[in-house]
This record gives C-alpha cells, sequence and structure tokens, in this order.
C-alpha cells in the first residue's frame, strides 16, 4: 500500500521522561475553540504519526508507535522503518505500507527533522541513502 501527501505542518515533540513524537499532517492545525469531540478525534487531514515512549523502569523496553489517518498499520515492535530523507521528500517504508510525503520545511526544520529521526529512533530507524 502506498500513501501520499503533502506536509503542510511538522510537529516534533522530545520529552526526556516520556518520549518523541514525530506527526506530519497536510492541514495546518486550527485552535478552534468550537471543534466538537468527534472532529478532534477524527480529524479531516491525513497524517504520519512515530512514536517512541520511552521505559518507564530500568527493565521495561522501549515501545514504538506508528499511526496513520490512511491506513491500518499492522506495526509491531519486530519491525524495523526505513527511511528516506531528503530536504522536499520524507519516504518512510515498514509494516508493508509505503509513505510518500512531499516536504516544504526551514533548513532548521529539516535539520531537526534528521537529528530525532538518527538520535531518538536510532536502531529502530535504517537511514537509507539516495539512489
Amino acid at each position: 500500500m502506498n500513501i501520499e501527501f503533502e506536509c503542510k505542518e511538522l510537529s516534533i515533540n522530545d520529552d526526556p521522561n516520556f518520549g518523541c513524537t514525530i506527526e506530519f499532517n497536510d492541514t495546518l492545525e486550527t485552535h478552534d475553540e468550537n471543534r466538537t469531540i468527534e472532529e478532534l478525534l477524527h480529524p479531516a487531514g491525513k497524517y504520519l504519526l512515530i512514536q517512541r515512549s520511552y521505559q518507564e523502569e530500568e527493565y521495561d523496553m522501549d515501545w514504538y508507535t506508528i499511526e496513520s489517518s490512511e491506513a491500518a498499520i499492522n506495526y509491531t515492535q519486530q519491525y524495523d522503518m526505513y527511511v528516506r530523507l531528503k530536504p522536499k521528500e520524507f519516504e518512510m517504508y515498514c509494516a508493508g505500507v509505503t509513505f510518500h510525503i512531499g516536504l516544504n520545511l526551514t533548513g532548521m526544520e529539516y535539520a531537526n527533522l534528521e537529528k530525532m529521526l538518527r538520535t531518538r529512533f536510532k536502531g529502530k530507524v535504517v537511514m537509507l541513502k539516495d539512489r
């Protein structure tokens, strides 16, 4: 399955106690106070969320999650995420799904995305070189 969209908003949240979340959205988030619960729970736009939750106890393992508005992803912890990152494109293959996401990022946003993928998701994300 192939999923494609243009990223209009990239959100990266890195909390040293809880985890790191990277979210690509094809719409800009609005803070409309009049949105219904249904609108909050089921956004209209396309998105891809990649998350690493840090271990709570010393012997626990970190937990990885992939969520998309476009497909139910049967991701398990045994899978790696194969990522090809270019200044104008993010491509990821995992669990039988390929994502092609167009990017329009500033240099700082691009550098931060690359840094998070290489550091916070190290060991789970395999960074591929350009063809």
